[in-house]
């Protein structure tokens, strides 16, 4: 506040002194700046105190799944190696080699055409299709 303003706190009663628009402003931006400042630190104050709680329960959450998922694969996977029997487990294993012996033999004759299409178009045609 500048010297010449008058506090009303102080004076005695009577008419108050008009305030200029500028003092009134000087007081909405300390208010504002004020209530922005304490807004900061308690939002600060808030977070450092929640941070430490939300990080534990996140990491026992995390520990609770990756347990969930670890026990359950490996329970279902034992299980099903005692549970499975030798002729499934063996035409699983056969039907596997099939499939990718057959998708080798497909692999093998698509890149056959590609050669034979490529050796049969000449240099020519190719420029000759994109002028």
């Amino acid at each position: 506040m500048n010297p010449d303003s008058h506090d009303p706190s102080s004076q005695g009663p009577g008419p108050e002194t008009p305030r200029s628009t500028q003092e009134k402003l000087d007081d909405l931006s300390r208010t504002l700046t004020d209530a922005i400042l304490k807004g900061g630190r308690d939002a600060k104050r808030a977070f450092d105190d929640g941070m430490p709680k939300v990080k534990s329960e996140f990491a026992r959450g995390l520990h609770d799944v990756a347990y969930a998922v670890g026990y359950a694969a490996t329970f279902g996977a034992a299980l099903m190696r005692e549970a499975t029997p030798d002729a499934l487990r063996d035409g699983l294993r056969a039907g596997a080699s099939s499939g990718r012996k057959a998708a080798e033999e497909v692999m093998r004759q698509r890149r056959e055409k590609a050669e034979r299409q490529s050796t049969t178009d000449g240099p020519s045609d190719v420029e000759g299709a994109w002028a």
